[in-house]
């Protein structure tokens, strides 16, 4: 039966009633005599919502500053579904950051924003963010790679996705130890002590999940399962630096200073850490102040009043996020700056800035104009021409081979640079590799090399290029199609321009006769014209037979 609207409001009003009473009793007294520095009273907790409450706190110097508690739902609220989903748009944005991770909930929605931030520098300039073994250290696009798990509550429904930069779990990724989950999560909501207190063992050691450094979901800093504290001046429109929340000693509790200390633990230099209102909120960070941060390669952790989401592109006044409740990366969900988003307000950013990387450049996609005339378009391809070695790129090989190798492990030497990619050289082989990218209607031309090399037939073997897993180009690997050289490939793909589109390079052999396609340079044009560049031959043993066994 169908709960009815007023009795909706009811459950919903006992329910923050008992919010209040457990964060205000069991949390706020029991954890913050046994952590909090020494102030002048204990702090006091307005209960918003189930998913928002703020907490006033008064420092030891008489300072009064406040917290939003952001406790956002496991699950989208399925009152706001149509609305939603009315939000998606395939519409190419003026300024984005291509290939933006999308992850589902697990823990505590903003330590999964936390964690795609994290994955998107980790896909570029900062490759230590993840050191696991899955994608060949690379932290995926999305979180499928890893199995579902339960927590065995009575929310409808209780299956979370295992994510390792979110939060650590014994058994996955290859940890042999207790992690996040089991020494901190008990269900949604939760506010007992964590199970590693009331169970008497040793919590495990933090290092590879920016959850932990959050805080999120530990009873130890005031959070329930699920919630993160973030710290602000409520009187000013100003920075809430991540410095002056040492200054009033609530620096280990707040969930952006956790950023910065995890982005530390990783090996990075943090040059600017702050949470800021937005200027909807009586604050300073305004839709230029966004506009800015993704121009620069940065994406933004948004605050709403019971939810943390992530912006990462903007159109006009609308901006492009992605909102923990969706792991596919091809589904682009949109909100006004300074609106409603599943009916929660926007409230505030939480910003931290890594010093630039040596040779860093903006994998930033930006059709901008600028007297009339178009801008050059960055190329859109995370390592293009493969230099930075297996990163960036999805590859997949029946075989279990790896397709991005050095050319000191080629038989044929790389197009530009010292790597390529090596497609196929086996029976009954399915090589692919994959990109997810925007593609822009003012450079609509895929450009690369390659090199064929069979001793099949035709009709056997093939190489295809696809979109969206729609083919756009089908050839033969055959001996009468053999190119003897690196050759250039143009392709018009302005029938897909819009955002997360996924160029698929694939390679399919069957059990006899070897067929191989060698690609390197990757790019996206303006225009379809090929370099005037002559290929040379650049095999490493003429005449031999080109496989990998």
């Amino acid at each position: 039966m169908e709960t009815s609207p007023s009795l909706k409001t009811l459950l919903s009003t006992l329910m923050a009633i008992l919010i209040s009473i457990t964060l205000i009793g069991s949390v706020g007294a029991a954890n913050l005599a046994q952590t909090e520095p020494p102030q002048s009273s204990p702090p006091q907790i307005e209960v918003i919502s189930p998913y928002y409450s703020i907490e006033h706190l008064t420092t030891a110097d008489g300072t009064q500053i406040t917290a939003s508690i952001i406790s956002g739902p496991p699950h989208p609220l399925p009152e706001f579904q149509a609305e939603r989903a009315a939000s998606m748009t395939t519409i190419a944005p003026e300024g984005s950051l291509a290939n933006f991770p999308s992850y589902s909930w697990v823990f505590g929605c903003s330590a999964v924003s936390g964690a795609m931030i994290a994955a998107w520098y980790d896909r570029g300039s900062y490759p230590n963010m993840y050191a696991g073994p899955t994608n060949g250290g690379v932290m995926p696009l999305t979180d499928s790679s890893w199995s579902t798990w339960s927590d065995g509550s009575d929310t409808d429904p209780n299956t979370y996705p295992n994510n390792p930069l979110v939060a650590s779990h014994k058994d996955v990724d290859g940890r042999s130890t207790p992690g996040s989950i089991e020494d901190y999560w008990v269900s949604y909501g939760n506010s007992d002590p964590d199970p590693y207190t009331t169970g008497g063992w040793t919590q495990h050691s933090w290092g590879d999940a920016i959850g932990d450094y959050m805080k999120t979901s530990q009873s130890a800093y005031r959070n329930t399962d699920g919630s993160t504290h973030f710290y602000y001046d409520d009187s000013s429109p100003d920075k809430f630096t991540c410095t002056v929340m040492e200054t009033y000693e609530v620096d280990h509790l707040d969930g952006t200073y956790g950023r910065k200390l995890f982005y530390e633990a990783r090996g990075y230099t943090v040059t600017d850490c702050y949470n800021q209102k937005t200027d909807n909120n009586s604050g300073g960070f305004t839709l230029a102040n966004y506009k800015a941060e993704i121009d620069a390669g940065n994406p933004v952790l948004l605050n709403l009043e019971g939810h943390s989401i992530v912006g990462y592109g903007y159109n006009g006044s609308t901006i492009y996020i992605r909102d923990t409740w969706d792991n596919n990366p091809s589904h682009t969900y949109t909100m006004p700056w300074g609106g409603l988003y599943d009916d929660m307000k926007l409230l505030s950013v939480s910003v931290v800035h890594l010093k630039p990387a040596p040779g860093t450049t903006h994998k930033l996609f930006l059709p901008m104009i600028s007297d009339g005339a178009p801008t050059p378009v960055v190329n859109p391809f995370l390592n293009p021409g493969f230099e930075k070695g297996a990163t960036s790129w999805y590859q997949n090989s029946s075989g279990g081979w790896d397709l991005i190798l050095h050319s000191d492990d080629s038989l044929v030497l790389a197009h530009g640079g010292s790597w390529l990619a090596w497609l196929g050289g086996d029976d009954d082989e399915v090589s692919l590799l994959s990109q997810t990218i925007t593609i822009s209607a003012s450079a609509p031309y895929l450009h690369f090399w390659y090199w064929a090399a069979s001793q099949d037939s035709c009709g056997h073997d093939f190489f295809r290029v696809a979109v969206n897993n729609k083919n756009v180009f089908t050839t033969d690997l055959c001996e009468d199609k053999n190119t003897s050289a690196w050759v250039q490939k143009v392709l018009n793909l302005s029938a897909y321009a819009g955002l997360s589109k996924t160029v698929k390079f694939s390679v399919t052999t069957n059990d006899s006769l070897n067929s191989n396609l060698f690609l390197d340079d990757v790019s996206m044009s303006a225009s379809a014209s090929t370099a005037n560049i002559e290929s040379v031959a650049t095999e490493r043993y003429p005449g031999a037979a080109l496989m990998r066994k």
